[in-house]
């Protein structure tokens, strides 16, 4: 079996520009345009996806869709979002020859298939939207229209990103003519285009309308009755059903891709500053400045404890379970003698009795020992005790609050400590 190919410098190093040697795998697609397999590299064993048309047997619109599809994909810049090409190229295996288009390997599928009874996580299908709506944005900006865009023409990734796909009806910006000819899937057309008045970047947006809501039911936007379907769709000024269980949000969105009237539709730009989408961007985990010291989990301080786990790691956890263990004796004693300097004193025994009312003072130490009950909960206690274990309470929760933070540096571990 010999197999001539065009490839790109990003083949996966497994087919080169002038020559390469693989093996036709199972067919994982038949349509219209031909039929999709699996292939693998007889060099390093990678796989990857043959998009090929029998030349002795196709219609010619199925080998013009294939050559149409691999001059667009070569025409467009690299885009995470779109399938990639890996080249194309002539085989003749046994008798048969086939013109191929070869393509990155996607292995769970279309959205269609892969999402079975319909999207039920709304997050994900607004992650799914975005990614489509880029990509279409893209195509749109290379000066293409992708005029298929429907749910079987979205690959899925094992990451869970979409990539747009079928790019055979795709043709470029033109000035609107008299009468065109309408390309795509029906169901999915826009109005204007059953009409066969143009076929533009508004179009695929509304196919993206469509998308969306066959993405989340698991079926097309319209029921399939033949003839009778497109005349609802181009005439009449029906619009879809939209779907009871989607989000407020949600339904505003698919209401600005269906827009009637295609100069109404919002294009992929505006649609990528929806708030539908707007939140979807902004979902993903960001750091933010900690409201307090407890919220402080992550800090610059841990890669100087990577960096010393070697030489400091030991001496750091001693100080650690001695600072875990001075809380405990706080709250396990029946009082505790504070010989840190720089103590405030706010108030004394003497003034709780009296009822008088003491000058705070900065420099004041406070010299006295709390003492409390040696059973820490008798009914009967006097206002000293109560100051006395609300005091050790404040300190107890001080020192922990310290001790949260003692990961994040040796000073705060010192202070703790002391």
């Amino acid at each position: 079996m010999e197999k001539q190919s065009n490839t790109s410098s990003s083949l996966m190093s497994s087919l080169s520009p002038q020559s390469s040697s693989w093996v036709r795998g199972t067919c994982i697609g038949r349509g219209c345009f031909g039929s999709v397999s699996t292939a693998i590299s007889k060099t390093n064993g990678e796989v990857f996806a043959v998009k090929s048309v029998d030349l002795a047997t196709c219609l010619p619109t199925q080998s013009e869709s294939l050559e149409n599809e691999i001059s667009v994909l070569r025409s467009l810049k690299p885009h995470p979002n779109i399938v990639r090409l890996l080249g194309d190229g002539h085989s003749k295996e046994g008798t048969t020859s086939f013109r191929n288009l070869y393509l990155e390997y996607l292995p769970e599928g279309d959205v269609a298939n892969n999402a079975g009874g319909g999207i039920k996580d709304e997050t994900l299908l607004q992650r799914y939207t975005a990614c489509l709506v880029s990509a279409l944005r893209h195509v749109h900006s290379q000066g293409f229209v992708h005029c298929d865009v429907k749910a079987r023409n979205v690959l899925v990734s094992r990451s869970s990103v979409i990539k747009l796909a079928d790019f055979g009806s795709a043709i470029r910006i033109n000035k609107p003519t008299a009468q065109i000819t309408p390309r795509g899937s029906p169901l999915w057309m826009a109005p204007e285009v059953i009409r066969r008045e143009c076929q533009g970047p508004e179009s695929d947006v509304w196919s993206l309308g469509c998308t969306i809501i066959e993405m989340f039911t698991g079926k097309p936007a319209w029921e399939d009755h033949g003839i009778d379907s497109l005349s609802r769709i181009g005439f009449p000024g029906e619009l879809p059903v939209f779907p009871v269980t989607l989000s407020e949000m949600g339904r505003d969105f698919i209401e600005k891709c269906l827009k009637r009237d295609p100069h109404q539709r919002w294009s992929c730009d505006q649609l990528l500053q929806h708030p539908y989408l707007f939140q979807c961007h902004n979902s993903s985990p960001t750091e933010s400045s900690p409201r307090c010291v407890l919220d402080w989990g992550n800090s610059g301080f841990d890669l100087e404890e990577e960096e010393e786990v070697g030489r400091g790691g030991e001496w750091r956890s001693e100080l650690i379970n001695a600072a875990m263990a001075r809380v405990c004796n706080l709250v396990t004693t029946g009082g505790a003698i504070w010989e840190s300097d720089g103590w405030v004193e706010v108030r004394s025994h003497a003034s709780v009795k009296e009822g008088t009312t003491m000058e705070y003072s900065g420099s004041t130490r406070v010299e006295s020992e709390y003492n409390s009950s040696s059973y820490p909960y008798d009914d009967v206690a006097d206002d000293s005790t109560i100051i006395n274990s609300n005091f050790c309470l404040y300190i107890c929760l001080k020192f922990c609050l310290f001790a949260h933070v003692i990961r994040n540096g040796q000073n705060y571990l010192f202070y703790a400590v002391r």
